[in-house]
This record gives C-alpha cells, structure tokens and sequence, in this order.
C-alpha cells in the first residue's frame, strides 16, 4: 500500500493539466475572493492563505436541508466520518486520516472540546444556526495550541447587518423528520442583532443491527444570540451565545428503550480597538459547556467546561503582518468515575507569535508558540509555510509544522482506566506541498501530506505495573504513527453550470503497520449543479473505498458510492423552496460495525427570508 498511495498520487498532476486544459478556456468572469481568518487568526484574503482552506457558505448549507453537521463537513475534501446511529448518534470525523480529537473546533471563536474522548460532539451542533464553516487542513497547534495537530473547523452563526432581516424555515420528510427555524437581524445605529432558535424531531431508525429492534429517534432544540456595539470609530463590544439541546434514543440493552442527553452551549465577550491605521487589539472571554448523561440501564453523566481568554494584537506595515497572542485556558471535567473526587481541572497558558510577508510573487508565513500546561510542562509548536507564484495563475506552496494534543482528563485521572503519566500526543513533523491554479472560473489544486505522531493515546492491553482494571487502561504507544496522503480538487463556476471535485489517497497506519480504524484508504466526490431559470438542481456523488473498524480487529467495512441529490426553487425575493433526496439509490452501508445508516431519505422544506 505504501508504494500505492505514491503512485496514485503521481497520476494527479497530469489530471490537473488535463483539467486545466479542458476548463480554463470555457471563460474568465471575476470570482469571489472571501476573507478568512481561521488559518492564521488574522483576516486573510482566501487566495493569499498559505494552508489547505475550505470556506461554506450559507447557500451551501441550505441546500443540506435535513442532513446534520456530520454529513456536510464529512463530504468535504480531506473529511472522513463514521457515526454510531442516525444523524443524532456519535459523530467522529477524521482530518487527513486524524484522530477526532487532533481537530481543533470553534464556535463564533470559542473553544469546543469534550475531556472525556476528546474532540468535539459535532452532533450537538445544530446545521441550521451556522451562517458559514472555515476549515483548515494540516498543523494549527502553533496558531491554536493543543488539539490542533490534524487541522481546524471554525463555525460562525449569523449577525447583524444593515436593515432588519426575517429568516424562517420549516419542513419535514422521512422517518417523520420534522425541522422548523427563525430568526431576525439587523442594525439600530451603533448597534447590531442576530437571534435565533430552532427545533428538529425524528422517529428515526434502528440505529443498531443487533440492539432492540425498534426505530431510534431525536428532539433537539437550541439558538444563538448575537448583540454588537460599535462604540466609536474602531471599537467595538460583542457578545455572543449558542445554545443545544439533543435528546436522542440509542440501543444499549435489548429490553430497555435507553437515551442520551446533550446539552453543549457556548458564550462569548469580545472588545475590538483599532488604535491606529496599523494596530488592532482584541481582548475576549469564552466558555464552553458539554453535558452528557445516558439512562436508565447504565446511568453515566460527564460535563466538561473549556474557559479561555484571550488578548490578541495584529500590526500591518505595508507587505509585512505581525500577531501576538496571550491566551489562558481552563479545562475543568465533572465525572464520577475519576479517581479520588469527581472534578478534575487543568490550565495552560501560552504566548504565539506569527509574521505574514507578501510581496510580488512571494508569501511567507511564520508562527510559533508556546504552551505552559499544569500536568506536564512546557511544549513549544512552530509552523513555516513559504508560497511562490511560479506562473500566472500557478502557485507553489509548502509548510511544515509540529504540534501536539493534551491527554484528556478522563484519559490521565479515571479510577480504573486512567493513567496519571500520559504524555502529550504529538506532531513531530507535519508536512505538505501543495500546486495551486486558479484562473476565471476555474480552481484546483493538488496537496500532498505526511503527519508524524509519536505517544498515540491507546486504551491499552491489561499491565499490572501500570494498570488497575483488568480490560486495561490507556497509555502511550511506543513507535510512530504515520498519516500520509494526497488530495486532488477541482472546481468549475459556469453561467449556470457548477461542476466540482475531490480525490482523497490515504495511508494511516499506527506503528505496527496497521491501518487506523473507520479511515478509508481512498474516496473522492463530484458534484454538479444546474441553474433553470429559478430552480437550481443539485447531484451529488460519494464513493469511499472499504475501512478497518477498529486498529486491532480484521473486520472489514466494505467500500460504498451514494448519490444525493437537491433541488431549491425560489418563488420570489422572499420565498424559496428546497428538496432533497440522500442516499438515492438506498445502498446499505456501515461506517461503524454494528451500526445502520440512513436509507433512502427525502426531505421537503420552505423558507422566507424579508428583508426590511
């Protein structure tokens, strides 16, 4: 498989100069050039990112009527998930063959993270709050610190703009889904407000091919609220909250209708001074909270809370850009299966610094960091990434970072399962190259990556020197890790024809050689979309080939394509109409042993937006 992967990478540059070939010369209308900020904390123009960046926007959510977060970011380029269940079950998603919890995931900026298996609950954040998603794929811990060793995922829900905005969405479909939204926006003078709730239902399915056979179903309700004051010129107050409420039935016992319950909320204060033409300084407070309880059979309930505070300066000379960051944070764990007390808590603080330089045909973006934490000391991350423009249109870039992710504190402190020496996993040397050529309508790029991890966390084999329950316990893996791969994407914006495209060729395997779990070693998708007249018609084609379920275990997942399709029609200014159909052709597939998958499922809604 080693000498495999390579050689189907190689066959990716000669694609690329078909593709180029055969789509630039259909047209050059200008295209949109978005601002980002997740890739270095700083707004950043798209095309001057020197890192793999993903930006969706709203259209494109909508357009996932009735899917969940889960299934939008796992079709992404890069993005792998498996799910335990339907869209209310556990959600894993894999970045460059990462671990869940080597992703760092923000919500309006605040941190979200779980310190129990690590990693965010992607299925307690609700898809139709969020306004528009960054992701950034390679090494972040230099920018982001602890868990950040795969990429980020930063999610933005709605604010204020100028007039007042109405936003309401209803629809149902399959499984008697049932999904309804609202919201309102705006401005009054110096001040901007967004709120926003939402309520969704679903009998469901049987979430388990040998649990009880009855149909697994979810409530959930949540909202966002958003109040902004411009106080004078250049500063600014924000304060920010999202709130989630999942109630979801799952089979964990044959005779007894078991269900979880989890609430995750965020809250967030922001002051933005702009000094001078050159100087911003921002100074913000977050919290996040993760609550999980399961019942009636095996009663459990875990609660983490993420506090940070930040103070972050941004100074802009001409070509050159310079941030430094002061950052504290706070994990605190509530679990009655710690050992000795039932809250466990941790801080770490850090300095980064980062330097940005673009002049002519050259880019250079520098970042370093470093991080105190209470239980095991000091780690010290860097990335360099350096971009040249060899033609017009062509760009060659490359970075290389280290990075590194925090044992959870269920991981280090649990009465039977915890072990107090973990050390931190970490990145020792994180690489990609990438090809990038953009020209009118058309955009595509070729990366290639390799992600080395020594002190893999494991929940190891039973060691009576190390371990006080007899399934084992966890503990650092000896060896090294290695995640290597390619990923080919190809986009084409029409008049009224969009066609885009991703081939993703992985090679993650743990020290003995094995193939990680629930990661396929190649999956690519197309997309199309058509404008007629009003209605725009929507395919979608998912293919993965077959994954491991576990590291240790044979049992095989086979490989599977679906198709997803959608339609939206838009009535008038202020009505539209969506339609959609996932998984078309009903393929059975797994992407956790044991666990069923949707089958066909179809999806109508409405929604009206006035604008005042």
């Amino acid at each position: 498989m080693k000498k495999k992967i390579w050689r189907d990478a190689r066959l990716c540059p000669s694609v690329l100069a078909l593709a180029c070939s055969a789509v630039s010369a259909q047209g050059t209308p200008a295209t949109l050039n978005p601002v980002v900020v997740t890739a270095t904390r700083s707004a950043v123009p798209l095309r001057d990112v020197l890192a793999d960046v993903t930006v969706i926007e709203r259209d494109v959510i909508e357009r996932h009527a009735g899917n969940a977060l889960g299934d939008l970011l796992g079709s992404m380029p890069g993005f792998q998930m498996g799910r335990s269940g339907g869209p209310a079950g556990t959600t894993s998603l894999f970045v460059r063959g990462g671990d869940q919890r080597f992703t760092a995931v923000l919500v309006d900026g605040v941190r979200v993270d779980t310190q129990t298996t690590g990693g965010a609950s992607w299925e307690a954040i609700p898809l139709g709050q969020i306004e528009r998603i960054e992701i950034l794929r390679g090494p972040a811990s230099a920018v982001y610190g602890s868990d950040a060793m795969s990429g980020v995922v930063q999610i933005f829900t709605r604010k204020g703009e100028p007039g007042t905005r109405f936003d309401v969405g209803m629809g149902g479909g399959s499984f008697g889904t049932f999904k309804s939204d609202a919201g309102v926006s705006g401005q009054w003078g110096t001040f901007d407000y967004a709120l926003s709730g939402l309520s969704e239902r679903s009998t469901g399915f049987n979430a388990k091919t040998n649990g009880n056979p009855d149909r697994d179903g979810y409530e959930s309700r949540g909202g966002t609220g958003r109040l902004g004051w411009n106080v004078v010129e250049g500063h600014r107050v924000e304060v920010s909250a999202m709130r989630s409420h999942v109630e979801s039935q799952y089979d964990g016992n044959l005779n007894v209708d078991d269900r979880s319950t989890r609430d995750l909320d965020t809250v967030r204060a922001l002051w933005s001074a702009q000094w001078t033409k050159a100087w911003t300084s921002t100074v913000s407070a977050g919290q996040s909270k993760d609550r999980y309880e399961t019942q009636p059979l095996f009663p459990y309930l875990t609660e983490t809370q993420v506090r940070t505070a930040t103070w972050q300066n941004d100074v802009r000379l001409g070509d050159h850009t310079i941030n430094a960051t002061l950052e504290r944070r706070e994990d605190e764990l509530q679990n009655n299966g710690l050992d000795g007390s039932s809250t466990r808590e941790r801080d770490q603080d850090a300095v980064a610094l980062g330097y940005g330089w673009r002049s002519g045909i050259w880019a250079v973006q520098a970042n370093a960091r470093h991080d105190r934490n209470d239980d095991f000391g000091s780690v010290n991350t860097g990335t360099l990434a350096v971009g040249v423009d060899v033609a017009r249109g062509w760009r060659v870039q490359s970075s290389v970072g280290n990075g590194f992710r925090a044992p959870t504190l269920y991981q280090q402190y649990a009465a039977e399962f915890g072990n107090a020496t973990l050390k931190p996993e970490r990145s020792l040397s994180n690489i990609d190259l990438a090809l990038r050529h953009q020209a009118g309508r058309f955009d595509s790029s070729l990366t290639l990556y390799r992600n080395r991890i020594t002190d893999l966390i494991v929940f190891a084999a039973p060691d009576p020197a190390l371990c006080s329950y007899s399934f084992g316990c966890y503990d650092n893996v000896d060896g090294t890790s290695v995640l290597k791969g390619a990923t080919f994407t190809t986009a084409w914006n029409g008049d009224d024809v969009r066609v885009s495209g991703s081939a993703d060729f992985l090679s993650a395997r743990n020290p003995s050689g094995r193939d990680l779990a629930r990661r396929s070693r190649r999956h690519g998708s197309l997309k199309i979309e058509k404008d007629l007249g009003d209605t725009t018609v929507g395919g979608e084609l998912l293919s993965y080939s077959k994954r491991y379920d576990r590291d240790t275990s044979p049992l095989v997942l086979g490989g599977y394509t679906i198709l997803n399709v959608d339609l939206t029609h838009k009535l008038n200014a202020e009505w539209r109409l969506v339609a959609r159909v996932d998984n078309f052709f009903d393929k059975a597939y797994q992407t956790a042993a044991t666990y069923n998958t949707g089958p066909m499922t179809v999806f109508f809604g409405a929604r009206w937006s006035p604008k005042f």
